[in-house]
């Protein structure tokens, strides 16, 4: 079993800033044979040296991938440990804290999507450390599991048409069936009567039924406890229990249920609990004018 502990010689200061990305900067170069050390430790199962954190201040051409390449660690090491959301999410001006080894920083009080996600079912086991007032869990050695992955990189599901305008966004909003304020639980894609509607990830069929509201509609269960729902459909052809591939046909927007128009009404639920579907799609686009 690997033993690590923090090693804080900067109780009484912040975290020693590396200036360059270079063997001449001395704390780089420190850098560098820290992470050489974990990994032959790794390799030989030998207890973990200290884990060792850093400061960076990005340049103007800085991403999270360049960075991870030149410090040598995983992406998903640099991006759990600042809190990013997403692999796109901007590293920003203020310093980005780098550790000494690879492995997953899990946020004890999540703040954003990809956090919960994290925290949602692993242990929280590790020893605690404290990155600007927020304590982390570190696991070493750790890496994305698939679902997590495709969430960072932006492509937990594909956008469930080819093409679509967002009628009607996630969140209150007035009904323009009943003209009263009221949550809207989905977003709503415009399209012609009988433009393919395609499922958004891969999953199991779990139901294919029909509401006074929604219409027919399908709802596809995705691992990591996600489910989809696709409502107001005119045809559907898959049946229920069925294995569909991510991107599959799985019926034809329609007009069914409460509805004054042709649209996909898109739902995506993460363990039973509804979410904005639009941050999990892998492209924005406007809503109609």
């Amino acid at each position: 079993m690997y033993t690590f502990f923090l090693i804080c010689p900067f109780l009484f200061g912040e975290y020693p800033l590396i200036k360059e990305l270079t063997l001449q900067d001395p704390l780089f170069r420190q850098h560098q044979e820290d992470v050489a050390r974990f990994y032959e430790s790794t390799k030989r199962g030998n207890p973990l040296p200290p884990l060792v954190l850093y400061r960076y201040i990005p340049q103007k051409d800085d991403t999270l991938f360049t960075l991870a390449a030149r410090f040598n660690l995983p992406y998903e090491s640099i991006g759990t440990l600042n809190s990013m959301e997403r692999s796109t999410s901007p590293l920003g001006k203020g310093p980005v804290y780098i550790p000494n080894q690879a492995g997953l920083f899990l946020a004890e009080s999540p703040s954003n999507e990809m956090e919960r996600i994290l925290r949602s079912w692993r242990s929280m086991e590790g020893n605690p450390i404290v990155v600007n007032e927020k304590i982390f869990r570190y696991i070493p050695g750790e890496r994305f599991h698939p679902v997590e992955r495709a969430f960072f990189l932006n492509i937990l599901f594909v956008f469930p048409l080819k093409t679509g305008v967002v009628s009607s966004r996630y969140g209150n909003r007035v009904s323009p069936i009943s003209g009263e304020v009221h949550f809207h639980s989905g977003i709503d894609l415009a399209a012609p009567r009988g433009t393919p509607v395609f499922a958004a990830r891969e999953g199991k069929v779990i139901e294919n039924g029909f509401d006074p509201v929604l219409g027919s509609y399908i709802i596809v269960e995705h691992e990591g406890t996600y489910q989809t729902l696709y409502g107001h459909l005119e045809t559907k052809i898959i049946q229920l229990n069925q294995f569909v591939d991510s991107g599959m046909m799985i019926g034809t927007v329609g007009m069914t249920g409460a509805t004054t128009g042709p649209h996909l009404h898109f739902e995506v639920r993460r363990k039973g609990q509804l979410v904005d579907p639009e941050p999990l799609l892998p492209r924005r686009i406007e809503p109609k004018p």
